[in-house]
């Protein structure tokens, strides 16, 4: 991790493959630093708040909600090369039913990725590639507890928008178990 590479895996039988599932974007233009803590990371809490959950291609159920806000728990290690993602947060349809969306996974901390995330002004948008997370949601609602049952692996990068903005995309594939016996 941490540099961008290609890889192409060909299943095999009984190990899990992926089916693409869904897009979100989110926001961010705060950051509160929590300082060093007793682990010996640095604790950030970064509020990301606006945007989009859809579903893609085939993947059931359909999905169209907003995000409406949440919280990422940002630690980054000591030795300041990996960041690890925390997030929870709540996305709600258009009938007022929300989901609670909870994100964790590791990103490199590099020269390419810091300065976007820092909000230095001359950052660039970055391509996707520099970490990878899992994905799991809580539903209480009828059309959107057959989520409870799955678990995602996504991919994330991050956009320079317009002002003081941040920007968050997510590529969510659900995690499809393997079969066979061998």
């Amino acid at each position: 991790m941490g540099e961008k590479s290609k890889i192409e895996i060909e299943a095999i039988e009984s190990f899990p493959t992926l089916q693409p599932a869904l897009r979100i974007k989110t926001y961010f233009n705060r950051k509160y630093n929590c300082g060093d803590v007793f682990s010996g990371s640095t604790l950030v809490a970064v509020p990301v708040f606006g945007g989009t959950l859809e579903s893609v291609g085939d993947f059931e159920p359909k999905l169209k909600l907003d995000v409406n806000s949440g919280t990422d728990w940002f630690r980054i290690d000591a030795d300041k090369t990996r960041g690890r993602i925390d997030v929870h947060s709540l996305a709600t349809d258009a009938e007022g039913r929300s989901i609670h969306l909870r994100l964790e996974g590791i990103m490199a901390c590099n020269e390419v990725t810091m300065p976007l995330i820092m909000g230095a002004p001359d950052a660039k948008s970055l391509p996707f590639g520099f970490g990878f997370q899992h994905l799991k949601i809580e539903a209480g609602h009828e059309q959107y507890k057959a989520l409870e049952g799955m678990l995602f692996a996504t991919s994330i990068r991050f956009t320079k928008e317009e002002g003081d903005l941040t920007g968050v995309e997510i590529r969510a594939s659900r995690i499809v178990p393997g079969s066979g016996t061998e």
